[in-house]
């Protein structure tokens, strides 16, 4: 399939940097000297047709949203009974959904980062550093490398608990699971994604991602979602109907 990212010499392509190095371009703030001087290295290797993830070297993880024609209730209607259960069970529980400011919410980021280790997961370092090492990252505003059509969001999962905090600011709710979208031109890519292990079984991963295809839905501009490549979790990626595909970018 062929993706136009709608590229510029304005803006900077998250999703496509990051599936390239998800450490060197995980936030345009913190990796700024990486944008800056290792981009144009990215770009130039997909326009060459010699990246390992794009120009169909590599079978990705996407969602075609004119498969249900941009309609939310038809791909609901394609999602397994058990899939839906679960997300069932993630409303009964009066978890929600929304869009959020990242930088509002790092103790609980860190927490469910913290938690997959109860999971016997092998949790990289990067994901354990203290809250203050992601302090002032992109969030909640369109920056100098960004536009409408290219730009990055904060979506969660979260429950209401009167007086909590995050650290000295109140924020009466709580952060379960997280996901941060990144919008090139036609392509939405999920980014850094996590739920808290404690709540495995309470359905919030369906629900968020659900809840992010349906947000996709609305931007008329954005005709798939990648979650990286379909050789990783593929039977769990397939519930949630991701399905593989060979992807070509536009630069």
């Amino acid at each position: 399939m062929i993706i136009d990212t709608h590229n510029s010499a304005k803006i900077k392509l998250q999703g496509v940097t990051y599936y390239h190095d998800c450490y060197k371009f995980w936030d345009l703030n913190h990796c700024r000297g990486d944008f800056i001087n290792q981009y144009q290295k990215v770009v130039d290797e997909i326009r060459a047709g010699r990246h390992r993830v794009y120009n169909c070297h590599n079978n990705m993880s996407v969602i075609h949203l004119g498969t249900y024609e941009r309609n939310f209730n038809k791909y609901l209607d394609k999602l397994s009974k058990n899939v839906v259960r679960d997300i069932q069970i993630a409303e009964k529980k009066r978890f929600y959904f929304k869009e959020y400011n990242f930088n509002n919410h790092i103790y609980d980021y860190s927490e469910i980062n913290f938690s997959q280790k109860k999971g016997g997961k092998k949790v990289n370092p990067w994901y354990l550093k203290d809250p203050e090492f992601y302090a002032g990252s992109h969030s909640g505003y369109r920056h100098e490398w960004e536009d409408d059509l290219h730009y990055s969001q904060w979506f969660g999962v979260f429950k209401y608990f009167k007086h909590y905090k995050q650290g000295a600011t109140t924020t009466n709710e709580k952060l379960f699971a997280y996901c941060k979208v990144a919008i090139d031109g036609e392509m939405a890519s999920i980014h850094l994604i996590w739920s808290n292990f404690n709540h495995r079984n309470d359905g919030v991963m369906f629900f968020l991602i659900s809840n992010i295809v349906k947000k996709m839905m609305e931007n008329k501009n954005v005709k798939i979602i990648v979650y990286y490549s379909h050789s990783q979790y593929p039977n769990w990626k397939s519930r949630i109907l991701f399905e593989p595909s060979p992807l070509q970018i536009i630069l």
